[in-house]
């Protein structure tokens, strides 16, 4: 179970999602798309370097290697 979760978590989540699905529309250019998957991979590399400079906390390898689990059975299930 995770922990204490921002409010807006979901809406960050829904954004993200609908950033995908503008990306990989067929009715957008390259140029439209290209843009969307910059400003991710700019999220990318912001949420890296928090995640980088944060402290280990207890539990966290064991709640990082359900995750890396549950995304292996995704990757498993195509």
């Amino acid at each position: 179970m995770a922990g204490p979760v921002l409010p807006d978590m979901d809406d960050i989540m829904s954004k993200i999602r609908k950033m995908n699905i503008e990306m990989t529309s067929p009715y957008n250019d390259g140029y439209m798309s290209w843009g969307i998957k910059q400003d991710l991979y700019i999220l990318k590399f912001f949420l890296d370097k928090i995640i980088a400079d944060a402290p280990t906390f207890v539990g966290e390898d064991e709640w990082l290697k359900d995750k890396e689990q549950e995304v292996m059975m995704e990757i498993l299930k195509k």
